[in-house]
């Protein structure tokens, strides 16, 4: 087994008792977790001193995957206890499923950069303005896509800081047109940026992998974010989905 691993998973489970607000749940922890009979009862230690006389939670995706987002807003805004106190069984799951701690990681990366001011969250909207929503188009690209994109630029070793955005998908609808482009910044994350001609007073709703975020178009008909992680461009799990509606 590896040791270093397990000093690593040790100091993450520890983690829980204390008022850090550093996400610790990795997919490699994950793994580990699963394979380590030691790390195992270490997580059962912790589980105990947290809330003591709980039972062992169920341990599901699709129940960990109904309060994930709570979790994490949680988690960055309060504590790593107050999370795993509110939603243990998220906390128990996210030890052992590399595919929950994937998602988790990339939604903590995403929130994170939320609260940084680096992506702007998804505002909450008014009903009035909500119900006057129509949408005009719809754009989407499938993971595999976004990451053999990513991935083929990089090896053809491309240079991306003066790059033009690249168009990754693109349609037409009731007299607009509509495009998705990504352009790398020369930081290394992404831009995601949507356009619809003739522009539109409306909002682009983005969604990438598990995170949504809405944009106002501006005068020319584009809207954009910036600062997307890397790791969620080339990972073959997150997709790009774009909702545009006119107000």
């Amino acid at each position: 087994m590896d040791t270093t691993l397990c000093f690593r998973t040790h100091a993450a489970l520890l983690m829980t008792l204390t008022r850090s607000r550093q996400p610790a749940q990795t997919p490699d922890i994950a793994l580990h977790v699963a394979r380590c009979s030691e790390c195992q009862a270490l997580r059962v230690y912790v589980l105990e001193q947290l809330l003591p006389g709980v039972d062992i939670p169920t341990d599901s995706c699709s129940v960990c995957d109904a309060d994930l987002a709570a979790y994490v807003d949680m988690h960055l805004d309060q504590s790593a206890s107050a999370a795993a106190a509110a939603y243990p069984h998220v906390w128990w799951h996210l030890w052992s499923c590399t595919d929950c701690a994937e998602i988790f990681a990339q939604t903590a990366t995403l929130a994170g950069a939320e609260r940084a001011g680096i992506l702007s969250p998804l505002p909450t909207a008014k009903a009035t303005l909500a119900k006057r929503r129509r949408v005009i188009g719809r754009l989407n690209v499938a993971p595999q896509v976004v990451a053999r994109f990513v991935q083929t630029r990089a090896l053809l070793g491309i240079a991306y800081g003066a790059e033009e955005p690249v168009v990754l998908d693109e349609g037409e609808d009731d007299g607009y047109s509509f495009q998705l482009s990504v352009q790398r910044e020369p930081d290394g994350t992404w831009k995601v940026l949507v356009s619809v001609v003739p522009p539109v007073f409306g909002v682009a709703v983005i969604t990438i992998g598990e995170s949504t975020f809405q944009v106002s178009f501006d005068p020319q008909g584009i809207a954009q974010i910036s600062g997307v992680p890397a790791t969620l461009m080339h990972d073959g799990r997150s997709a790009i989905s774009v909702s545009i509606e006119a107000l």
